[in-house]
């Protein structure tokens, strides 16, 4: 393994080397923010922490693994971390520094110093309480006494009240040789990530998802011991969620927006195109074409095509996240393709956005399903005429349908004609009345295994 390739991390399974082309596919011109963002970290030469913010499902993650894939091909040392997936009862502190001398391990010692200098800072940074704990029940396990018995509580009170005393008198006279350590580690490492001939990278992904203590530790780590030259932090991140989690560490009249910007260098918006714009929509089909791909079916296939033009349609009318695009797509797959897409991507959507509407349409309530029309699907039909594509009819026909309670024979015919017409396959099921129509809709649904109390 060359040093390129150790420096981007453990190999095969690093999750970067799955990525065969950084950007391959890009619908969305991220390649572009790509570009920009390499060209300032490499003039930067400054340590920085750059958060890229996105709403969950929007590509966060997707743009921050092929940006790193990108760099660790054109010779930045890289490290990707799923926070998410991280031992929370371990220090960050530990986390990172392990991950660095891992990253900047060049087989002559340089990973072993990290490690040893990281080392003795830990070891004096580890907390009071900690140690407390750890002499107390050590001490007891070993005599043999009871955890529970009440003279022994008294007398470990009183060894736990001596070792706290002896313990902060000892830290005090130890507190010059703890600077000279922070010191030494910093000076160490900020030597090590110097000598490096472009910046490096430590991507940490799903920080926002952590728990609230764990991901404000992990920042206040970064900033206190890995704020140096050349040590870029790349964090995706949805901000309102960030700002939950010093709200809910700090308290809720916290200003989570200043005592973020004291972690963070800048937040970096990851743009987000109008769900009509036709980039965005040549997006999710080729998304949604990957999606079977991925689970080894033709995209190509007749059912499969109507599919994918139909949800891409809803996803840019709903709209819907491309993760949700992505649950809509696998359900549909794991349903064992259900017939009549049409029918069949609707109640994907309504199971996804809006499962309230679940329960009336299997049990037939038409009543309670005018909401239905005349709210949700109104505006669908409406917003249908923006779009650079044409499933309207489809739409239409859908909404006639729940309107239809209150038609005439002559407009039920009408209303049957459409639905055959322009929601249903030509050569699948013949309908005669709205009753077989709503018979076929429960009849789907429950081949999707709607779950309606989940």
């Amino acid at each position: 393994m060359n040093r390129s390739a150790r420096l981007t991390g453990r190999m095969p399974e690093n999750i970067l080397d799955d990525i065969a082309r950084p950007f391959a596919g890009d619908l969305l011109e991220r390649t572009r923010l790509s570009d920009r963002l390499t060209t300032y970290i490499d003039r930067l030469r400054e340590g920085a922490v750059i958060a890229i913010d996105a709403s969950w499902g929007e590509g966060k993650t997707w743009f921050a693994r092929h940006w790193a894939a990108s760099l660790q091909r054109t010779g930045h040392p890289v490290a990707y971390l799923d926070a998410f997936c991280q031992n929370d009862e371990l220090d960050p502190f530990f986390i990172l520094a392990a991950e660095l001398a891992l990253l900047l391990d060049d087989g002559q010692g340089t990973g072993d110093t990290i490690r040893g200098e990281a080392a003795r800072l830990m070891n004096a940074l580890v907390p009071l309480t900690g140690r407390l704990a750890a002499l107390k029940t050590v001490a007891l396990q070993a005599s043999g006494t009871p955890l529970h018995d009440p003279a022994a509580g008294k007398a470990s009170f009183r060894t736990a009240s001596e070792d706290t005393e002896n313990w902060i008198e000892n830290r005090l006279r130890a507190y010059p040789s703890e600077k000279a350590l922070f010191a030494n580690f910093r000076q160490s490492l900020g030597r090590i990530v110097a000598a490096s001939g472009k910046p490096v990278v430590i991507v940490l992904d799903e920080l926002d998802r952590c728990r609230p203590s764990f991901a404000i530790r992990f920042l206040e780590r970064i900033r206190h011991y890995f704020d140096m030259p050349n040590l870029v932090f790349v964090l995706p991140v949805t901000r309102v969620q960030l700002y939950e989690a010093v709200k809910s560490v700090y308290g809720p009249d916290t200003d989570a927006g200043a005592y973020l910007h004291k972690f963070v260098s800048f937040f970096l918006t990851l743009p987000v195109f109008p769900p009509n714009d036709p980039s965005r929509l040549a997006h999710v089909r080729a998304f949604i074409a990957a999606t079977f791909t991925r689970h080894g079916m033709d995209a190509a296939e007749k059912k499969r095509q109507r599919f994918t033009e139909l949800m891409t349609a809803w996803a840019a009318l709903v709209p819907l996240s491309l993760q949700e695009v992505e649950r809509a797509t696998t359900f549909y797959i794991l349903s064992d393709e259900p017939p009549e897409p049409g029918i069949a991507t609707f109640l994907i959507v309504l199971k996804i956005r809006k499962p309230e509407w679940l329960k009336p349409l299997l049990e037939n309530d038409r009543q309670a399903l005018s909401g239905l029309s005349q709210g949700f699907l109104a505006k669908i039909v409406a917003d249908s005429q923006k779009l650079p594509m044409s499933p309207d009819r489809y739409f239409n026909a859908l909404k006639t349908f729940f309107d239809s309670e209150t038609s005439n024979r002559m407009q039920d015919r009408e209303v049957i004609t459409r639905f055959q017409n322009d929601v249903l396959d030509p050569n699948s099921f013949y309908i005669e009345s709205l009753e077989e129509i709503a018979y076929l809709i429960r009849m789907i649904a429950g081949n999707l295994d709607m779950n309606i109390t989940g």
